[in-house]
């Protein structure tokens, strides 16, 4: 076993290499640099030196030359283990020296014994002749050129291991976007891994905020980036510096959206660290984070708008359904009340129309405003339609104080009028309100309950209502007598019944409206106020109303192939049908299923319909009349029809409202309305038909007035068609002509 001299100056290798001998049974002396092997060498004359070659004061070689030049140390066999030594030159000038064995860095341990074994078996290698001829200063430039070319070969090895740091790094941010679902743990992870996986001393992410000052988001590291960031501008170069006392830092630009969004900061330990290879990776990194920063952008957004409505930024229908249910399990674990209350904002449709969409968009934010104002902290305010919106009301103690206290606050958020397009409005809310335990135990039946109570409040025309059970029997009764029309319907049991209207001065037949009538096998004859509301409510009466005009079509033919002379007959439309862009055709066809000849089918629509949408009501009435079709104004005077809309609209006889009539028996204000409509008709070249005569003393009015026709029980009930061809015959019964005449 021989006594052996290790020189390195990396600690790790000294002592790795110094285990390995001493298992193999060798006295292992260890130094740090050339001057400390050459004393050690001098003081226990070991039989091997084993070297590496660039160490601090006293490289491999120098070491060598000054062992092999004095008696006492140059029979010491040389070994150089080293990493750097690729060159020939590196090779001869080692040989040259003296130096038995050049084993590179890292050799495998049995590599290494047999090394050792073979150089302490052989005599030690002396100088080679020519190594007389280096002294110091040739060996010391044959050195730098060595150490220049090794010096080169490890800023190589450096550099490569800087970018394989950086690769890494990398990778495992990229690893981390791929699984990340929090924006906070995305940054706070991405700067970990820059200082553990890239060897950064420092690494900060900051992001701008709405005014595009940097705010410090997530660091890592040693130090902190609070000057830089407050120095720093936004923007979209990447900037580098470099301090001869710490070092050099770089700041990244993230970019989302194609705006500058923030920074990323790392800072390393030495000058000029980031080249251009390692800026194209960096610039790689911070593009990764801000896809990532994107993305969850986008997915923070998509969840917002899943559960928020995207006009008025209050939670929608979803996630009010998890608050209320979040109250009612509260309200029960703490044995308290809790409360669902729903909002209808009336007449919202009439802004819309009357001042544009953005303006209704507008009042529509300002009134999810004034709600939340009125509600408590804890209650949850949301939009849950068009115009409807709704109340969480988180648990209470006195269910009747805290509704009406509800109540007052929102008569006080909506006393003020709401500025839209330079106009004020006057808001006006409906509200039904439904309290949990006594109005429904489960989030489905106190909504439920809370919706009904709102449409009975819209219903009476009543501002809040309660609810209460008989409303929801109410409900029941409205859904059977739905599923007995529709069968009705589908099933053929509707007939058309018609009402004359007699000419005031002649008594004769001047026309027939159409009126639906029902007959149910078990309710018998169901009146029109039952259920022709609810047709409407349903959809039905696109049906129903395609039905009708087929069928008085079908009667006039009937009549006219009995030579009957049949006079016009109206039938009457609704607001949902004249909205169909096949309105048209379809009364065209009714039309043309009459054959030739003159078309004796006419419409009666009520005047607040014609002017829910007057241009588009306009140009379809414009194409029946040119038809022949005769459009009636029936309701005349309870709706909205200004004189304006009244000499646009193409229509041809006015209705008066039976509402009038049967007042004019008292002198003064409703018998000077209909002298008025009279007037006004007759002024603008219209007919004028008065509804719902009864009497005598109406028919006597009615003709001093000027009225052309009259409708109503005095003159005939509403009778099936085959009642009616007796009217229609030439021999028919002359007795309600003598009455008018007489009247």
């Amino acid at each position: 076993m021989a006594k052996i001299l290790i020189a390195d100056d990396h600690r790790a290798n000294r002592e790795a290499l110094a285990a390995l001998l001493e298992t193999a049974g060798h006295y292992v002396l260890a130094a740090g640099d050339g001057n400390q092997a050459l004393n050690l060498a001098h003081e226990h004359a070991p039989e091997l030196v084993i070297s590496d070659v660039l160490m601090p004061l006293m490289d491999g070689y120098e070491l060598t030359r000054r062992l092999k030049l004095e008696p006492a140390t140059a029979g010491i066999s040389v070994i150089f283990y080293t990493a750097y030594f690729g060159g020939q030159d590196a090779k001869q000038l080692a040989q040259a020296l003296g130096v038995a064995r050049v084993l590179v860095k890292p050799s495998d341990n049995d590599a290494i014994l047999s090394a050792v074994q073979e150089v302490l078996a052989a005599r030690p290698m002396a100088p080679s002749p020519d190594s007389a001829d280096l002294d110091r200063d040739h060996l010391r430039l044959m050195v730098d050129q060595l150490l220049e070319k090794t010096g080169a070969l490890e800023a190589q090895q450096q550099r490569i291991e800087r970018m394989n740091r950086t690769l890494a790094t990398l990778s495992a941010i990229n690893a981390l976007i791929v699984r990340a679902y929090d924006r906070q743990a995305l940054l706070d992870e991405a700067c970990r891994i820059a200082v553990d996986k890239g060897g950064f001393r420092l690494a900060a992410i900051g992001l701008a905020d709405r005014s595009r000052r940097l705010t410090l988001a997530a660091h890592a590291g040693e130090g902190s980036p609070g000057r830089e960031l407050e120095r720093l501008k936004i923007g979209t170069q990447a900037m580098v510096w470099n301090d001869a006392q710490s070092g050099s830092f770089v700041a990244l630009p993230l970019i989302v959206n194609d705006e500058p969004a923030g920074v990323l900061l790392l800072y390393a330990r030495v000058r000029d660290f980031f080249d251009d290879e390692e800026m194209r990776l960096l610039h790689e990194l911070a593009g990764d984070i801000s896809f990532a920063l994107h993305h969850l952008e986008q997915k923070a957004q998509m969840d917002y708008l899943a559960y928020h409505d995207s006009l008025t930024d209050l939670p929608n229908r979803s996630l009010f359904t998890d608050r209320m249910t979040q109250a009612l399990n509260a309200a029960r674990r703490e044995k308290r009340f809790a409360a669902a209350v729903f909002v209808d904002v009336e007449r919202f449709r009439m802004v819309n129309e009357t001042f544009g969409r953005k303006a209704g968009d507008d009042l529509l934010r300002t009134i999810g405003a004034r709600l939340q104002t009125a509600a408590r902290e804890q209650d949850t305010v949301a939009r849950i339609g068009a115009d409807h919106f709704a109340v969480a009301v988180a648990p209470f103690e006195r269910p009747g104080d805290t509704t009406h206290w509800l109540i007052e606050r929102l008569d006080q958020a909506f006393a003020r009028p709401i500025a839209v397009d330079g106009a004020e409005l006057r808001v006006t809310l409906k509200a039904g309100i439904a309290v949990f335990p006594a109005d429904g135990e489960s989030t489905e039946s106190l909504c439920g309950n809370a919706e009904t109570a709102l449409n009975k409040a819209k219903q009476a025309n009543q501002r809040y209502l309660f609810y209460a059970p008989e409303m929801n029997a109410r409900v029941a009764e409205s859904l059977a007598m739905e599923n007995r029309l529709r069968r009705a319907l589908e099933e053929g049991r509707l007939a058309l019944h018609y009402q004359p209207k007699i000419d005031v001065k002649t008594g004769a037949i001047a026309g027939l409206e159409a009126l639906i009538r029902w007959t149910d096998p078990e309710l018998g004859a169901v009146p029109p106020s039952k259920f022709v509301g609810l047709l409407e409510e349903t959809g039905m009466i696109l049906a129903a109303g395609r039905w009708a005009l087929r069928q008085a079509a079908a009667d006039i033919r009937h009549w006219q192939s009995l030579g009957i002379d049949v006079p016009r007959i109206a039938v009457n439309v609704s607001a949902i049908q004249l909205r169909q862009q096949d309105f048209v055709d379809t009364v065209l066809e009714a039309i043309a299923e009459m054959g030739e000849g003159r078309p004796l089918l006419d419409l009666e629509i009520t005047e607040s319909v014609l002017v829910d949408d007057i241009e588009a009501s306009t140009r379809k009435l414009q194409t029946l009349r040119r038809a022949g079709v005769e459009v009636s104004v029936d309701d005349f005077g309870t709706g909205y029809c200004s004189l304006s809309y009244l000499a646009r609209l193409p229509v041809d006889i006015l209705k008066i409202d039976r509402s009038f009539v049967v007042r004019m028996g008292d002198a003064g204000y409703p018998r000077n309305i209909v002298a008025m409509i009279v007037s006004l008709a007759h002024t603008l070249g219209l007919k004028v038909i008065a509804e719902g005569v009864e009497d005598e003393e109406q028919v006597r009015l009615l003709k001093a007035l000027g009225c052309d026709q009259i409708q109503g029980f005095y003159v005939s009930v509403p009778v099936p068609a085959q009642q009616i061809e007796q009217l229609l015959r030439p021999d028919a019964d002359n007795s309600l002509r003598r009455r008018i005449a007489n009247a």
